[in-house]
């Protein structure tokens, strides 16, 4: 949902271009320049995105999880304590 409004000037040139692409494209002027600002502004970079994925797969970003039989317990003692105050 749109919610809020912007107010830009253009030159009768772009917003001639514009109306024309508009009509031949069956969208709103409105609709082209948020898609233009998406694009341009809002949606990461191939080089972005490659950073971002080795961030994620990089070997000082592992977790060591506590061994099951840990986590049971910690996880009981825990239900445990929250029974006994409700």
């Amino acid at each position: 949902m749109l919610t809020k409004r912007v107010e830009i000037l253009l030159d009768p040139a772009e917003i001639g271009a514009l109306h024309r692409l508009a009509k031949k494209t069956k969208k709103s002027v409105g609709a082209l320049i948020r898609e233009a600002v998406k694009e341009k502004y809002l949606t990461p970079s191939s080089h972005e995105r490659i950073a971002a994925l080795k961030r994620l797969t990089s070997p000082q970003r592992e977790v060591d999880f506590p061994r099951w039989k840990q986590l049971k317990t910690e996880l009981s003692k825990g239900m445990r304590r929250r029974l006994a105050f409700d």
